[in-house]
């Protein structure tokens, strides 16, 4: 049975349970020294490095780590060295069975056909990464794997549990799961407004324009769809118009500067400094 929450899959949870049979950590070793942590903590520990025997091993000193955390209290005690880079697991699987078939999912193809990273065992990545999957979806990736449960801040945890498990992939099936145009537009969407929230609380921060952030959230939003219709998208050109839009606000409406942003055969950046200079009263 799912355990939904109105938002999506993963929710509010109590910790993880470390005196539970099949537990394991799954480590960023991109993110943090993954193999010292666990030998600091476990003197001989059962692991497995995700990235060994697989077309990604030259990168094998950054590679995820699955490490199996039964009965190891000192790591569970420690885990402020790790739980901003790591995911627990729960599977009835083997070490060596669920490390290939967490290697088949490694890489995802692409609606193009071609394959990419997939960062599924990045917290600041998999609640929305798992909240985007259809159920049917996510038991097909889930597999041999019961629970997940992840940190969302300092103390609280988000997760899931399934009796719903199936036999585990292979590491040769690696791009087997297949990512939909619509998971792209979520995410794309989701990236969005996370930067439209960063654009809020640097200039509620500035007070440039005194509107509460409410008020400010709606003017943000209402300049960034502007600018992308002036083909103005890197983040660093919509902070630029953002700025200069808050700071100017009639001046940068008027028509003859509206003109020159919709001169799509001149460079953004070029448009975006030439304006701002002209608004800066700057010559030259």
């Amino acid at each position: 049975m799912w355990q939904e929450s109105e938002h999506g899959l993963m929710r509010l949870v109590e910790e993880p349970d470390i005196e539970r049979d099949n537990l394991y950590l799954l480590l960023d070793g991109a993110a943090l020294p993954a193999l010292k942590i666990i030998y600091q903590n476990d003197d001989n520990p059962r692991l497995e490095r995700l990235y060994r025997g697989t077309r990604h091993e030259a990168m094998l000193e950054v590679s995820p780590v699955l490490y199996s955390l039964s009965g190891q209290h000192l790591m569970w005690q420690n885990r402020e060295q790790w739980q901003s880079a790591g995911l627990f697991l729960e599977s009835a699987a083997s070490i060596d069975d669920l490390a290939n078939h967490l290697r088949s999912l490694q890489s995802v193809r692409l609606p193009s056909g071609e394959l990419a990273f997939c960062r599924f065992y990045d917290p600041a990545l998999s609640e929305r990464f798992f909240n985007s999957l259809t159920q049917d979806e996510l038991r097909n990736w889930l597999g041999p794997i019961s629970g997940i449960w992840l940190t969302a801040g300092q103390k609280e945890w988000r997760g899931f549990a399934t009796n719903q498990v199936s036999l585990c992939r292979s590491a040769s099936e690696e791009g087997w799961f297949s990512i939909r145009p619509e998971h792209l537009a979520i995410w794309q969407e989701q990236e969005r407004q996370l930067f439209i929230q960063r654009l809020v609380s640097h200039f509620s921060a500035d007070d440039l324009c005194g509107k509460s952030a409410p008020g400010l959230e709606a003017i943000v939003n209402q300049r960034v769809v502007a600018a992308e219709t002036f083909g103005i998208c890197s983040e660093q050109q919509l902070f630029a118009y953002v700025e200069l839009a808050l700071q100017f606000p009639e001046a940068i409406d008027n028509p003859e500067i509206r003109t020159d942003l919709a001169n799509m055969e001149e460079s953004a950046e070029h448009r975006l400094a030439r304006i701002e200079a002209s608004l800066l009263g700057l010559h030259g």
